[in-house]
């Protein structure tokens, strides 16, 4: 019985873009490595052969903390006690932070760890000026929405991702 899973988070789109193929190149080596399924976004695409099963979108791209509910969800169902966590490095606190709060909220026993693998990468180079999301082009833009994420109440953020 399998009981590691993985969760990739997209940092931008569509699914060609540099970022999003280093996720999935990065999920793919890990799903491998410990014979884990992954939960994922439709802009994340892992090598056939790995069990993947894709988040509900229906915004783009949905809020962090929504993915990682659905993942704490997806892991529950699949009897999953430990999550790999793979986000691009400047998202990486960001999707921690909302990964350990679902366990929190859903009172399962998950350890939740993060894929080294992210740390080979500088976190300038994840920015990719050809996504079509406007926030993962540049860092200046990634700040502006970030700094207003990091100082927000935790309980505002929540009702931000419902």
């Amino acid at each position: 019985m399998k009981t590691a899973g993985i969760i990739a988070f997209a940092f931008g789109a569509p699914e060609i873009i540099w970022p999003n193929r280093r996720i999935a190149e990065i999920a793919t080596k890990k799903a491998r490595e410990i014979n884990a399924p992954v939960y994922t976004q439709l802009d994340i695409r892992v090598e056939p052969g790995i069990q993947v099963e894709y988040t509900e979108e229906l915004c783009n791209p949905p809020p962090t903390l929504r993915i990682a509910r659905g993942a704490v969800r997806w892991a529950k169902r699949h009897g999953l006690t430990e999550l790999w966590v793979v986000a691009a490095k400047p998202h990486l606190w960001r999707a921690l932070r909302d990964v350990q709060q679902a366990v929190r909220e859903d009172g399962v026993r998950i350890e939740v760890r993060v894929c080294k693998e992210i740390e080979q990468y500088p976190e300038d180079s994840w920015f990719c000026p050809d996504s079509t999301q406007d926030r993962v082009r540049s860092r200046e833009a990634w700040n502006k929405r970030e700094r207003i994420l990091k100082l927000m109440p935790f309980f505002v953020y929540k009702h931000v991702a419902d």
